[in-house]
């Protein structure tokens, strides 16, 4: 047997005993350490790859990276000659919560939070984690849940770091009822995929709950929004007071707040206010793209790119279960991305960027988004993988106290960095349309579990196709 072969089908077993097995003597067991060989590694910054490396992996953590030889007894070796390892992708805008076939809308009628939740934990695992990220932000929804069963083992998923319920004004992107419900909350509040929030009070008391049951940063509606019925893209959803106080609540627990807005008013406040995270902005002005260049890797731009310019690109292409109103306001936001996105870029915005993209046929082709960036956008692929996944990792760490996964980093192949680790069949950092391509990805490992291998032969009882429902037909 080959050294690769014995490598991968030793590391399988481990990892197929860890992932799988709920007994406390499996979850306790360590795994003998993995050394990469002579791969080309992107290190989640650096565009340029580090030739020919060297990458030790010793439990869930990397611990070195090195172009000389590693040392090291017991070690499994794996030779990576004419491989590329990257980082696990990260999205930065996920709704995990609304993989249910009618989107925001569902909780009202047809789907109880259950239903919800299963459909989360399926879409997590395949539509995520099966191909290659290995990070989420879920923002806006009630995965507080999700998020600690994957934290736990007890889901196969990506990190899940998690707001929990959107705040949003009454009428506004995060109020999902009914005109005729007759309580104040609707079911999508109830469950807490939402909170209508009124008045500073409101906000503080919204934001308190959120964080008292796991959230790990504040999503706030700061504008009108396409995906939702009440709410015109010009209005500005939370009041001065409002921003202020999310942002107050959000410093004390160490974290911080991301606000979904379109335009410079609502951008504006949430500057002024201490805001981070700007989800969107669309029809925003050069002089609002300055100002968040001027604070450098104070503030980060998240870019939905195939929201924005595919679905977003005509009337034709807006989601089926919109409404007549909802896809003129789809439209308008789809004439002005590609403005926004060139500005954002020449004034070296720091950036990051997520899909935005759920329910049954989208978040299964989340990783379009990411290819988008390049070929719709124009932005370099080095740029776009860095966006994916080293800018993705800092963002993360905003968390604070609140990080779910605070020993190590994220997003990047380095010393002490978590071992999210992607093994490709040619170099994807230089051809990104190569990440739609699932054959190339040949292995996916997160936490140091590897949880698809097609390096090893297919009469290999070790041989780990990661073959899903939403992947098996996707890209062919």
């Amino acid at each position: 047997m080959s050294g690769l072969r014995m490598s991968l089908c030793s590391t399988a077993i481990v990892a197929a005993v860890l992932s799988f097995s709920t007994s406390a003597q499996a979850q306790d067991q360590e795994a003998p350490p993995i050394l990469f060989t002579n791969i080309n590694v992107f290190d989640g910054f650096n565009p340029d790859l580090i030739m020919n490396a060297n990458v030790l992996v010793e439990g869930n953590v990397i611990t070195q990276v090195s172009t000389d030889p590693i040392e090291i007894d017991g070690a499994f070796e794996v030779d990576g000659t004419g491989k590329t390892m990257t980082p696990g992708l990260v999205d930065m805008h996920t709704h995990i919560m609304f993989e249910t076939p009618e989107g925001t809308n569902s909780y009202q009628d047809e789907w109880d939070f259950g239903g919800g939740g299963a459909m989360a934990a399926q879409a997590i695992r395949e539509n995520y984690l099966m191909k290659g990220i290995t990070t989420i932000r879920d923002i806006a929804g009630n995965s507080r849940g999700v998020a600690r069963a994957v934290q736990r083992g007890l889901l196969i998923g990506p990190r899940v770091y998690t707001s929990g319920g959107v705040l949003s004004h009454t009428g506004g992107h995060g109020d999902w009822g009914d005109r005729n419900d007759l309580t104040a909350s609707d079911y999508g509040e109830i469950v807490q995929n939402s909170f209508k929030v009124d008045s500073r009070d409101d906000v503080i008391k919204a934001s308190r709950r959120n964080y008292r049951n796991g959230a790990h940063f504040t999503k706030l509606m700061a504008g009108g929004g396409v995906a939702s019925r009440f709410d015109p893209l010009e209005i500005s959803a939370a009041t001065r007071e409002e921003v202020e106080a999310a942002v107050e609540i959000a410093e004390n627990y160490g974290t911080y707040v991301a606000v979904h807005a379109y335009h410079d008013t609502s951008y504006q406040r949430a500057l002024d206010a201490g805001v981070r995270s700007f989800e969107h902005g669309f029809l925003v002005s050069e002089d609002i793209v300055k100002q968040m260049a001027a604070k450098g890797e104070e503030v980060v731009w998240s870019f939905q790119c195939y929201m924005s310019i595919n679905s977003f690109g005509s009337y034709e292409t807006m989601p089926d279960f919109f409404t007549h109103e909802q896809k003129l306001k789809g439209v308008a936001v789809g004439e002005g991305a590609r403005n926004a996105a060139k500005m954002m870029l020449e004034n070296d915005v720091f950036m990051t960027g997520g899909a935005d993209m759920f329910g049954p046929g989208l978040s299964e082709i989340a990783k379009e988004d990411i290819t988008c960036k390049v070929n719709e956008a124009g932005y370099p692929s080095a740029h776009v993988w860095k966006m994916h996944t080293g800018n993705a990792g800092k963002v993360l760490k905003w968390s604070g106290p609140l990080d779910p996964y605070p020993t190590y980093a994220i997003g990047t192949i380095a010393p002490d960095s978590y071992a999210d680790i992607l093994i490709w069949d040619g170099n994807p950092v230089e051809n990104i349309d190569m990440i739609l391509d699932e054959s190339k990805l040949q292995l996916i490992m997160k936490d140091g579990r590897a949880y698809k291998n097609t390096l090893v032969d297919t009469d290999s009882i070790m041989y780990r196709p990661g073959s899903t429902r939403a992947s098996i037909t996707q890209y062919q």
